[in-house]
């Protein structure tokens, strides 16, 4: 007898759509924005839009007031309101509880998709049944600073490593900011993961499937503007890395861990983007000295917290 989660699964198998899947907590003052994006978006006339899925953790009442407006007209969008935050992992594995169809868009919503990128990923997942994940490219804008351009660094040289790996079938890491996950192919999190992202792409690779980084779909993303919070966020990354490394059996393929693996291939990632744009060498040596230390961090939190991370405090906030 097959098992309600392979039932569940065989029922989407044969339904030819898709979800949404909205993480917001706080303010999450680019939720309207989202919404209106989603709503007004042509999407491939094979692909139904079937559900938008809004998790609203630990927000302002009057942050997700529009949104109820938009469900009241619209019966696809199911709001979830959580008073209080328990972590993204949470939330995410609360839509999976509730979407419907063959593929789950995952979208933050500080992030916001330029027009047709949902689109670029469902056509990309859609073509090829081997295909278990597809991750859209961060866009990184804001004010020229010193700070900006090390953002600009780091952005660009994982996008120049999820864009290698991809094109040689070696890639078992994605960007979480927007994704599109075969059914067939997720993974329930375990309820402490911080990269949401890393470990449903890890997991889906693990068992079989490719996972692909698509350079045509583009999210712009929210960034810290201070270097304390540059560290901070790159800190829980690495750390939510090594948690990964742990529960997967496999660190995802980033710059940091090819070093080890393929240093070559690691430095020519590092020339290429710099060499793209050749004023970022300027902030190469604070780049490194902030990874250096996020890094440092990232190991001591491993030895003592299990559950620092879980819930991420916003850029401005007190670690």
């Amino acid at each position: 007898m097959m098992s309600q989660t392979a039932l569940l699964h065989e029922r989407r198998l044969l339904e030819t759509g898709f979800s949404i899947g909205i993480c917001a907590a706080d303010s999450a003052s680019n939720l309207n924005r989202l919404l209106a994006l989603i709503e007004n978006e042509s999407y491939p006339q094979n692909l139904m839009l079937k559900k938008v899925i809004l998790v609203a953790s630990g927000c302002d009442p009057t942050a997700v007031t529009h949104a109820k407006e938009v469900a009241n007209r619209d019966r696809r969008i199911v709001i979830i309101e959580e008073p209080t935050r328990r972590g993204k992992a949470s939330a995410i594995n609360q839509i999976m509880t509730n979407y419907e169809g063959q593929f789950l868009v995952l979208v933050n919503s500080d992030a916001l998709p330029e027009a047709g990128a949902i689109s670029t990923l469902l056509r990309e997942i859609a073509k090829d049944d081997k295909v278990g994940m597809v991750s859209a490219s961060p866009l990184v804008n804001g004010e020229d600073s010193v700070a900006n351009s090390v953002l600009q660094l780091i952005w660009g040289v994982h996008n120049e490593c999820l864009l290698r790996l991809s094109d040689s079938h070696r890639n078992n890491h994605c960007c979480d900011e927007l994704i599109v996950v075969r059914s067939v192919a997720l993974h329930t999190l375990p309820p402490n993961t911080v990269n949401d992202g890393a470990y449903l792409a890890g997991a889906a690779y693990r068992a079989g499937y490719s996972i692909k980084f698509s350079e045509a779909a583009r999210v712009a993303i929210d960034l810290p503007n201070r270097f304390v919070d540059i560290i901070r966020q790159r800190r829980r990354i690495v750390f939510g890395h090594f948690q990964i490394w742990k529960s997967v059996g496999e660190s995802p393929r980033t710059l940091e861990s090819m070093l080890l693996e393929d240093p070559m291939q690691s430095l020519s990632i590092l020339i290429k983007t710099l060499a793209r744009s050749p004023n970022l060498i300027l902030v190469l040596p604070v780049a490194v000295t902030s990874e250096l230390i996020s890094i440092f961090l990232a190991v001591y939190d491993n030895l003592r917290w299990t559950d620092r991370h879980i819930t991420w405090q916003r850029f401005g906030s007190r670690s």
